[in-house]
């Protein structure tokens, strides 16, 4: 039983050095080079281009999101406000419930005395 798929071989790269399967070195002209990097330019604009259409969707949701919690927060706050002056109105500073408690001229002599 051979292990050669499990060996990793490795290749010492040297100048444009990269080999083929077959252990050729591969030549690569510098036009070829060239026209993959103007390939490459026009991929990298519509990943920047689609990663910003993404970036400003997520911010405008996160936007509106926070709007959203910010005007509830101000809702409650309001009428929070309302429910506590409504209730200071009610109270006018005069008292609802009160116990009346007599004191006669006879208990207050005993209890000067005691």
């Amino acid at each position: 039983m051979r292990d050669d798929y499990r060996k990793i071989i490795i290749r010492r790269v040297i100048h444009q050095g990269q080999a083929d399967p077959a252990g050729e070195p591969l030549n690569t002209s510098p036009a070829s080079r060239w026209a993959f990097y103007l390939m490459l330019i026009p991929a990298v604009i519509v990943v920047v281009v689609l990663g910003a259409f993404f970036f400003s969707i997520v911010l405008a949701l996160f936007a509106v999101t926070a709007a959203g919690v910010g005007a509830r927060l101000w809702w409650l706050r309001r009428k929070f406000r309302q429910s506590m002056a409504a209730s200071a109105e009610q109270d006018n500073g005069m008292i609802e419930d009160a116990e009346i408690i007599e004191i006669r001229e006879d208990d207050k002599k005993n209890h000067r005395h005691d």
